[in-house]
């Protein structure tokens, strides 16, 4: 493991919890391990994020129609389960020092 990972591990974990991705973006702009996990974590929250506007809209409007309402919300959160499983091997990587992409979503680079 390289020094630079050693010591902005903590904050290249930070980048695959949502939006506190910001705390790395900003405070840990001068580690390449850092904004690269930053970078993961950024197109991952993204996604996530667009597809929680989805998974919302959709659901207010079939909420309201009863077997089919739950059923659609069941499978609209399906996806959140790949989104919890791409950021626990963010976090993975992290702690094993490691710079890999994600499955999926890896080779989209925003920053």
């Amino acid at each position: 493991m390289t020094q630079d990972a050693e010591k902005n591990r903590g904050m290249a974990v930070l980048s695959y919890l949502s939006w506190l991705l910001l705390i790395p973006l900003f405070c840990a702009k001068d580690s390449h391990f850092a904004r690269f996990h930053v970078g993961q974590g950024l197109t991952l929250s993204i996604f996530a994020t667009i597809w929680w506007i989805i998974e919302g809209l959709v659901g207010a409007l079939t909420g309201w129609i009863p077997i089919i309402g739950v059923l659609v919300a069941v499978i609209l959160a399906l996806p959140n389960i790949l989104f919890l499983v791409l950021a626990i091997l963010g976090i993975v990587n992290v702690v094993n020092g490691e710079e890999k992409e994600l499955p999926i979503l890896g080779k989209i680079h925003i920053i």
